[in-house]
């Protein structure tokens, strides 16, 4: 344990046989690296995307002050936060002078580093990116890697972001893009350890006192979201094809959702894919009606592909796509989904490290985007860009980064693209890395139609936001047919259910190859198209609070923990949720007819009957079908939410007319 050397800003040290920096990045913010060769590598993730945005990305470290005695090591920030080094730790402590985190071990095997954290033994650790399974991650070991697993709701994550925010507030950041091992007190119930593969340790310390400064200096680092178009918090229509591959279809959509007086924004064209010049003028039709319907139009696409007769059609040719040894046809990583795809498939892909390719991408999608007015896309398949060594990009970049790296970019510049229409454009994706809010739209992959599925896109939606992705959304109760006989049967009653979840969230978006909101029976038709309209008068609301979210960095769907940090019966409840920072969203995730609840601290008033209850303690309250139990915070500061409920009056009596049928 010694300095090695200090200049006021950055201060390299020796520990364990390892050296490391250490700078102070942000007020509270620490950032420790370890040496790779004979430097120190800046570029992490955050750093990397800025730089590929065309951003400032250099780091410029605080000013700080070291101490050395006999024992131990002190650097000081002027936050009042600082680092003790001794022979055992190194330890972070907060601007309160509390201690934080400490590493006790960090170094270096084979094409692995190693490091490992202590952890309080009362501690939560939430984050990880898209979860299923649950949002406390304490005790689990997780692959933080994307992978494509249908309806699985353990071990797999479509958006994997390495980062722990802790129910002490603080958050902890591997600033990598590449493969890691997060195992959060699995093997030792008091050590978070992490095998960063391919790449140095770049951890970032957040802690600062509140989690609301804590979560705003990450998105100072990674990111904050863009504000999101108006529409895009509407209702978005989906289909798998055939039916939206032809105009006909599309066309008996609108008139069906028009004819039962069902609210929709946009519609998302699976059938048309890009490269299909044939389908170009009946797409025109399309888009044409769609538009002077006052609505807008969104394509599907596959995560920077290109097929082989692209250069024909649009002079793609080989020389615009990344390389690897075999050629510039690439085998998908292991990750794709055999359910969907029996065997590997081949890709071809953009490569994006070159300014030549990017520009020919956007004259290719300039057609559909200037001329024919789309607006948006939904782009899936994100998680299968492979990491193989033998990958070459343009710029001469390492590969392994590439499996995060290449859709996080990729779908920031297609977001950037269509948010050049005057009505403003969303790209909305499944997949990414560090970095994902910038999109800004995430949504939470294929479920079946069934209510296990329910309470993993709660707890996808609320792990995502902690990780600091505020806008998630998902295909609203599943995506493909029950294989379980009984919901099968009951379909309507889970369509319902998720219909509640998704109308007090950012957005709706019905798609699948499952039955569509019109095809149910007159009752579950009007239940949907209460629910619906209801959904289109919040959206003053949902606009205001999504402004907070791009501001602060705080979710839109947000956890009880970010509401009352301090309570600790917020810490574990995973099936509720605030949405924004007015109402207090309670979903019914299964059959029951009742409902525990937690109301944390405050006046709750249930916006449907109006009841009144002092917080800080559960209630169970009765559920119809109809219902889903929803409170307002008394004095709640929201410029837009009176008139919004004002306003909701017939559509909130609408549904409680339906409840008591």
């Amino acid at each position: 344990m010694k300095i090695l050397q200090s200049d006021g800003f950055r201060t390299e040290i020796e520990f364990r046989g390892a050296s490391l920096l250490l700078t102070n990045e942000d007020k509270g913010v620490w950032r420790l690296r370890s040496k790779t060769g004979t430097g120190y590598d800046d570029m992490g993730a955050a750093q990397t995307l800025a730089r590929d945005l065309g951003e400032n990305y250099e780091s410029a470290p605080l000013p700080v002050k070291t101490e050395e005695t006999e024992k131990e090591l002190k650097i000081t920030a002027d936050d009042g936060s600082y680092v003790c080094v001794s022979k055992d730790s190194i330890t972070v402590f907060g601007c309160n002078g509390k201690p934080v985190k400490s590493v006790t071990r960090i170094g270096k095997e084979g094409q692995s580093s190693f490091v490992s954290i202590t952890a309080f033994r009362d501690e939560r650790f939430y984050g990880t990116g898209e979860r299923f399974d649950r949002v406390n991650q304490r005790g689990k070991k997780l692959n933080l890697y994307a992978v494509d697993r249908w309806c699985r709701t353990k071990g797999n994550s479509y958006i994997p972001i390495p980062v722990l925010f802790s129910s002490r507030s603080d958050i902890l950041l591997m600033n990598r893009y590449e493969y890691s091992v997060f195992d959060i007190c699995s093997s030792d119930k008091n050590l978070i350890k992490i095998e960063q593969k391919y790449a140095p340790i770049d951890l970032y310390f957040f802690v600062n006192e509140s989690a609301g400064e804590n979560i705003s200096a990450y998105c100072r680092l990674t990111g904050f979201a863009p504000m999101p178009p108006e529409w895009s918090f509407g209702t978005l229509v989906c289909r798998y094809h055939p039916e939206f591959q032809t105009k006909e279809g599309v066309f008996a959509m609108m008139d069906a959702m028009e004819e039962n007086g069902f609210p929709w924004d946009a519609v998302i064209l699976e059938g048309f894919r890009p490269y299909q010049t044939e389908n170009l003028p009946e797409l025109r039709v399309i888009s044409d009606r769609v538009h002077a319907a006052g609505k807008k139009v969104m394509l599907y696409e596959q995560c920077g592909r290109f097929p082989r007769d692209a250069d024909k059609l649009f002079g793609l040719d080989d020389s615009y796509a990344v390389s690897s040894d075999s050629g510039v046809e690439l085998d998908e990583t292991s990750s794709y989904n055999k359910l969907d795809n029996f065997n590997k498939k081949k890709m071809r892909c953009i490569d994006l490290t070159s300014q030549r390719c990017r520009d020919k991408w956007e004259e290719f999608w300039n057609g559909y985007v200037n001329d024919i007015g789309v607006e948006g896309a939904k782009i899936d398949f994100c998680e299968q860009f492979p990491d193989r060594p033998d990958i070459k990009f343009a710029d001469g970049r390492s590969p392994f980064p590439a499996h995060h790296w290449y859709p996080t970019l990729y779908n920031v510049l297609r977001y950037k693209h269509f948010n050049t229409r005057p009505d403003g454009g969303v790209n909305f994706s499944r997949g990414g890395g560090i970095g994902a809010q910038r999109y800004p739209f995430v949504w939470a992959g294929d479920q079946r139609r069934e209510f296990y599925f329910l309470k993993p896109v709660v707890r996808a939606a609320l792990s995502l936001g902690l990780s600091g992705v505020p806008f998630v959304s998902w295909d609203m109760a599943g995506y493909q047919p029950s294989f379980n006989p009984i919901d099968k049967k009951q379909e309507n009653r889970v369509f319902i259910r998720g219909l509640e979840f998704t109308a007090f969230s950012a957005n709706i978006q019905t798609h699948g190859k499952i039955k569509r909101p019109y095809d149910f029976d007159d009752h579950t038709k009007a239940v949907y198209r209460a629910y619906s309209c209801l959904h289109e008068c919040l959206k003053p609301y949902i606009k205001e609070q999504a402004q907070i979210s791009c501001e602060t960095g705080l979710p839109l769907l947000r956890h009880l923990f970010l509401y009352d940090s301090e309570d600790e019966k917020c810490f574990d409840v995973e099936d509720e949720y605030m949405l924004g920072g007015a109402l207090l969203v309670a979903p019914v995730l299964s059959r029951w007819k009742k409902r525990n609840i937690y109301l944390p601290k405050g006046k709750w008033i249930n916006i449907f009957d109006g009841s009144e209850y002092e917080g800080g303690r559960k209630i169970k309250v009765k559920v119809p079908l109809e219902s889903v139990p929803v409170f307002r915070l008394k004095g709640a500061q929201s410029a837009a939410l009176d008139e919004v409920l004002e306003n909701a009056k017939p559509l909130i009596e609408e549904i409680n007319k339906l409840s008591s049928k």
